[in-house]
């Protein structure tokens, strides 16, 4: 491959990675500016642009690689549990550790899904819609399997996905010795969810 292709996606990721780093530490994304990210990325503000055309874009980014890794890791956790693990355990879990260790682009994902002004809300509910679309259609393939009949797969999956940010972003702000009694209170409400949707199932 190309060593100056080699460069250009490395300092791509480097302005990917700082800027994560910086929302990590409490940073609103709306007030960093293109220059200080260039200053922590190492290189002229004036090759910034070679990456990305301006900071909305480096937003619009950040938000579509921590879907992408997020996605992944809800495939791994349905791939690799193990037999006789609660699947849903495994998932709640993992889902937490994932915006635990991303935290400031989880945050900001929230906040940015709610705001209706903000340029990045379309890029914040589709990723939501993502996971939610990739969630229900498991759930769908789960209760055929089982022979259970589930109704309104969609909206429990919407249901869930929302529960497990907000709860996920409260879970930041608690102390440690809590995290076990989030995620047992989080697995309930998924449960709960999908007893629901399969009670529908019969109606």
């Amino acid at each position: 491959m190309d060593p100056r292709k080699i460069r250009k996606a490395e300092t791509r990721e480097q302005l990917l990675s700082v800027t994560a780093d910086a929302l990590a530490t409490g940073r609103s994304f709306d007030t960093m500016s293109l220059r200080e990210v260039a200053k922590l990325a190492g290189i002229a503000p004036t090759s910034f642009y070679r990456h990305f055309h301006d900071m909305e874009e480096l937003g619009l980014a950040l938000i579509e690689e921590h879907g992408r890794a997020l996605l992944a890791v809800i495939e791994d956790v349905r791939t690799h549990v193990t037999e006789g693990r609660s699947l849903i355990r495994a998932w709640v879990t993992a889902v937490y550790d994932f915006i635990m260790a991303r935290q400031g682009l989880s945050r900001m994902i929230v906040k940015e899904s709610l705001s209706p002004e903000s340029p990045f809300r379309e890029a914040s509910e589709g990723l939501f819609l993502a996971i939610s679309s990739d969630l229900a259609e498991y759930l769908e393939q789960d209760a055929s399997q089982r022979g259970v009949p589930l109704g309104y797969p969609r909206l429990a999956a919407n249901a869930m996905v929302s529960m497990m940010f907000t709860s996920g972003i409260a879970l930041l702000n608690a102390p440690e010795v809590d995290r076990d009694r989030h995620i047992d209170a989080a697995v309930i409400k998924v449960k709960m969810i999908l007893r629901g949707a399969e009670s529908l199932g019969d109606k």
